[in-house]
């Protein structure tokens, strides 16, 4: 039992890894692929790749898929990749550092825990909350990340505050069902049906702005649509399906720290004090939240 929980929390830590990349190879990326076009290309690759992968286990399934199911998979898609993802991309462009996106972004465990107590009935108790401040604090300090509190990207602020919570809504619901349909069907499924629904707007901007730009940006747009996206989130997914949406949550801290880091050696980007005293108050949440995880299904 130990060992599926190490492999549950490796599985999500490699996910969030992966997923802090996406900023900063975003932030390379530019306006050269707007964030529709960019949704549309991670999600549909995605949604393929693993839905290929699903079919084996899709074909020994006792019962068929209802139109109830594809319901789900519908609204996975609307609230996790069509809305949170949109805006998320869109955040990205208006935010000056990708630093700053992971910051804000990293946020969704503060959504994720008041959602879960009514979607996954997780209950609230005190080492959560202390798990949760400690996080919150040292994604405060990160406001810092420029030497002062920068209050300049106000839109970007709210737009990402937004797409964390839609993803934190998509993880709790994840989580309800992810037992029912398995890693692979449900990323896959929930993928290519926010993909699709992305399309028509990716469609327009390609109109209006061409392929030039994604042609130039074509390695960078693949990375996050293979490593970034194809790879991360069912890595994420099967962290997901050995802990609770809170526990599965609790990595997001992780990002703005790997994010900067990252930031720092490809981008240029500086790393303060206030940087260095928020990473170590969000590795004190996480180990709490590991720490306990572990003892409590051992």
């Amino acid at each position: 039992m130990r060992h599926h929980n190490l492999s549950g929390w490796l599985a999500l830590l490699a996910g969030v890894g992966l997923f802090s990349t996406v900023e900063v190879v975003s932030k390379v990326i530019g306006t050269r692929v707007l964030p529709f076009q960019i949704v549309f290309i991670r999600f549909f690759i995605t949604g393929v790749i693993l839905l290929g992968l699903a079919l084996p286990a899709l074909r020994r399934r006792t019962d068929t898929l209802t139109w109830r199911d594809c319901g789900v998979f519908a609204l996975n898609g609307a609230i996790g990749v069509a809305l949170s993802l949109s805006l998320f991309h869109l955040a990205i462009l208006v935010f000056a550092k990708a630093a700053s996106c992971a910051v804000v972004f990293s946020a969704n465990p503060v959504f994720v825990m008041l959602f879960a107590r009514f979607i996954n009935s997780e209950p609230w108790n005190a080492r959560k909350w202390m798990a949760l401040i400690l996080g919150i604090a040292g994604v405060f300090c990160f406001a810092w990340e420029s030497g002062a509190f920068n209050t300049k990207s106000l839109a970007g602020l709210g737009i990402m505050v937004l797409s964390a919570l839609f993803f934190a809504l998509s993880i709790c619901i994840s989580r309800r069902v992810i037992a029912k349909y398995g890693v692979f069907l449900l990323m896959g499924a929930s993928a290519l049906a926010g993909s699709l629904m992305v399309l028509p707007f990716a469609w327009v901007s390609v109109a209006h702005h061409g392929l030039g730009g994604m042609v130039s940006a074509w390695a960078p747009v693949l990375y996050i649509a293979l490593a970034g996206t194809a790879l991360a989130y069912p890595l994420y997914y099967y962290g997901l399906s050995r802990g609770t949406a809170f526990q599965a949550s609790m990595p997001f801290f992780l990002k703005p720290v790997l994010a900067s880091l990252l930031a720092f050696l490809f981008l240029g980007e500086h790393i303060n004090g206030f940087m260095i005293l928020g990473s170590l108050l969000i590795l004190s949440g996480l180990v709490i939240t590991v720490f306990y995880h572990l003892q409590s299904r051992a």
